[in-house]
């Protein structure tokens, strides 16, 4: 599973068990760490979830972006709470290339909105499969 974490929500993506398809799956609004982490983990023993790939949010320089401390926080939480482990995929325009790929999809605007925290994190997974492919 991928996150996409956000201040206000986390975007979800799965792959299959054979990472040969990634696909959106949710997106969390956040309320607490404390919620988050249950409501995520929740998510992932429903799901069979073996390992999280988290995006990290850096600028295009490569210089840690604001949101990175939020990020670490809320993954060292989970880390805390839960032997699933955890590893870091450059998150870099993966907003943006979900943006594209829902318009190219005939997405709604509107919708887009809602839901693209969810389609980054499919970019982030689909990102995760390359490198380890």
């Amino acid at each position: 599973m991928a996150l996409d974490v956000g201040s206000k929500t986390i975007g979800l993506a799965l792959t299959d068990p054979l990472k040969i398809t990634v696909r959106p799956l949710l997106t969390l609004q956040r309320r607490s760490l404390a919620d988050d982490c249950q409501k995520l983990l929740e998510t992932a023993r429903l799901h069979g979830v073996n390992k999280l790939i988290v995006g990290r949010p850096l600028h295009l320089d490569g210089t840690p972006s604001d949101i990175l401390e939020l990020v670490e926080e809320f993954v060292s939480e989970i880390a805390r709470r839960s032997d699933v482990p955890v590893e870091w995929v450059d998150e870099r325009l993966s907003s943006k290339e979900a943006e594209i790929l829902m318009a190219e999809a005939g997405v709604a605007v509107s919708e887009r909105r809602k839901r693209r925290n969810e389609f980054a994190a499919a970019i982030i997974l689909r990102r995760y499969l390359e490198e380890v492919s």
